[in-house]
C-alpha cells in the first residue's frame, strides 16, 4: 500500500441544497434523470488533469476521505547475530492524516434550444433534425458538461470560491496567501523566473535540481511528474526547437535537427515526464508523485444528479434547463513531498 494513504469512508450522507429550483406541475417526470445521469462522469471528468491520469482519483466518497501518512525512520535496521535474539524495534513509526473533504458542486444552466440548433446541424452534417431528439438534448448535455470540465480543471489546481485546490484557494491571481492556504502551501518550493523561451529550461531545471537536493528519491520513482501550464509547455517546445545554438542568435537546429518542423509530443525534462495541465496557473512548475496527488468525488454514489428540464413543455419558450449535482475535493498526501516552482511574490 502507498505511504501515502489508508483510505477511511465517513459514512455520511449530504443533503444537496435545492433551494429555489424549478418545479413544474405534469403528470410525467420531465427531468430525464435516469437515463441521463452518466453525464456526470464526462462533465468532472474531461478536463487535462483527471483524463489524463495525472493525480490520484478517490470515487465513491460521500463526504470525506482520512489519508493516512506512515512514515518508518531509519533505524529500521539494527544489529544481528547471537549476541542479538530478542526481539527489539529501533525504529519510529510516526502516523499523520490529511482530510480530503468533499465541496458541493452545482450547475443550473437554462439554454435556448434555437441558439444551438446551428451548432447541432454543423455537427450532424444535416439540414433537418428533430430538437425534440434525444440526439439534440445529449448535445446539449455534452457542450454543457465540456464547460464544466474546464471550470472543474480550474478548480483543482486553483481553487475557487467553493474549495481550494492544489495550488491556488480561490481561484484568483497568484499570491504568496492564496498558495500558502493551497493543498500544496506547505510543500518544498524554489524560487524561479517568469518564464519565456529563452529561459523557460533554466527555471524547469531550477525545480528539478532542488527535487534532486532536497526530496531525495523523487526522480527515480515510476509515478513521477512535472506538472506546468500549457504556456510553459509551450516555451519549453519551443526553446527545444531552437535548442544548439553556435552564434550570436543562439538560434541551432533545434531538438532532432527539425527545428520548428516537428509536433514535440511526449515531452519529459531529464526522463521526467511533463504533465500539461491547462488548470494551472502560468509560471508555476511542480514536481511531484501522482500518488501524492488527490482529487476525490461523490462518483459511484447515490449523490450526484442531473436533469435535463425541458422548460418549453410548460411555460411556452423554447428554453430547456440542466441541472448537476456532485462534490468534489483536492488533497496533497505529504505536501512536503512536492517541489513548488514559483515567482519570489508567491513561494514563502
Amino acid at each position: 500500500m502507498s505511504k501515502y494513504r489508508s483510505l477511511n469512508r465517513a459514512a455520511r450522507r449530504r443533503a444537496f441544497d435545492s433551494t429555489n429550483q424549478p418545479t413544474f406541475a405534469s403528470p410525467t417526470n420531465p427531468s430525464y434523470a435516469g437515463n441521463l445521469s452518466g453525464f456526470i462522469t464526462p462533465a468532472v471528468k474531461s478536463g487535462d488533469t483527471l483524463a489524463n491520469g495525472y493525480v490520484n482519483v478517490l470515487d465513491g466518497i460521500d463526504f470525506k476521505a482520512v489519508l493516512q501518512n506512515t512514515t518508518i525512520d531509519d533505524g529500521i535496521l539494527a544489529a544481528g547475530g547471537a549476541a542479538a535474539c530478542d526481539f527489539s524495534s529501533n525504529n519510529s513509526v510516526t502516523l499523520k492524516e490529511q482530510v480530503l473533504t468533499l465541496d458541493e458542486f452545482k450547475v443550473n444552466e437554462q439554454l435556448c434550444r434555437a441558439k444551438f440548433v446551428p451548432s447541432w446541424v454543423s455537427a450532424g452534417g444535416t439540414r433537418h433534425g428533430d430538437i425534440s431528439s434525444a440526439e439534440f438534448k445529449n448535445f446539449l448535455l455534452a457542450t454543457t458538461s465540456a464547460k464544466v470540465a474546464e471550470a472543474i480543471e480550474n478548480h483543482i489546481w486553483k481553487g475557487s470560491g467553493i474549495g481550494v485546490g492544489l495550488l491556488g484557494e480561490d481561484g484568483t491571481a497568484q499570491t504568496a496567501a492564496h498558495f500558502a492556504a493551497s493543498r500544496l502551501g506547505s510543500a518544498t518550493t524554489q524560487d524561479i523566473e517568469s518564464m519565456t523561451h529563452g529561459n523557460v529550461v533554466d527555471q524547469m531545471g531550477a525545480v528539478y535540481e532542488k527535487a534532486a537536493t532536497s526530496v531525495p528519491g523523487i526522480l527515480t520513482k515510476p509515478d513521477t511528474f512535472m506538472y506546468v501550464s500549457n504556456k510553459t509547455a509551450a516555451l519549453y517546445r519551443q526553446a527545444l526547437a531552437k535548442a544548439g545554438g553556435h552564434d550570436a542568435t543562439g538560434t541551432g537546429q533545434g531538438y532532432n535537427n527539425q527545428v520548428t518542423n516537428q509536433a514535440l509530443t511526449g515531452l519529459n525534462f531529464l526522463g521526467v515526464p511533463i504533465a500539461e495541465c491547462s488548470g494551472m496557473y502560468d509560471d508555476m512548475i511542480v514536481v511531484a508523485q501522482r500518488e501524492n496527488l488527490y482529487v476525490g468525488t461523490n462518483l459511484q454514489t447515490d449523490l450526484t444528479e442531473v436533469k435535463y428540464i425541458p422548460v418549453h413543455d410548460y411555460d411556452g419558450s423554447d428554453n430547456v434547463r440542466i441541472v448537476m449535482r456532485f462534490g468534489l475535493g483536492t488533497q496533497a498526501g505529504i505536501p512536503a513531498d512536492a517541489v513548488v516552482g514559483a515567482i519570489a511574490a508567491v513561494t514563502p
